[in-house]
């Protein structure tokens, strides 16, 4: 797979591709198997990278250990809040966690948002759940459960 191109150029080869074949041959230069896409293999791949434990971060996302341990194996599928809490709790950046969030098919953060753009702070200042949630409800926002 080549790793060196955008999306966006991407899609400009995409757009440019006229027949089975050359799909064909985008498809195997290009993609990779789905699986590698799954939030649960991101996830590992992020904690592995920032050498962080899953017990560390189920403990300061404040998430059952049991339904914390199957979002990890890919047993259950985490909601869009549950991403964001675990990005929160491993100290994700924002580019992390808006990857995590279209790996889970979740609609990434949008600083038009108010509440999102809470959030956005949050991540970019590295603020922990708590405070996260205190200022989302000091702005009657709903918190991140």
């Amino acid at each position: 797979m080549n790793n060196d191109k955008t999306t966006g150029e991407l899609l400009d080869v995409l757009h440019n591709t006229h027949s089975a074949t050359s799909l064909k041959a985008y498809r195997e230069q290009h993609t990779v198997p789905e699986d590698t896409l799954a939030f649960n293999t991101e996830f590992s791949r992020l904690l592995e990278y920032h050498h962080l434990s899953k017990a560390d971060v189920i403990r300061r996302s404040s998430l059952d250990r049991n339904y914390a341990y199957q979002l990890f194996n890919g047993t259950r599928a985490p909601g869009r809040d549950k991403i964001i809490i675990l990005s929160i709790a491993a100290g994700l950046s924002l580019k992390e966690t808006q990857r995590l969030l279209t790996r889970a098919s979740e609609g990434i953060l949008y600083a038009r948002s108010s509440r999102d753009s809470i959030i956005i702070y949050c991540i970019e200042h590295r603020l922990n759940l708590i405070s996260t949630n205190e200022m989302l409800e000091d702005e009657d926002e709903e918190i991140l459960k």
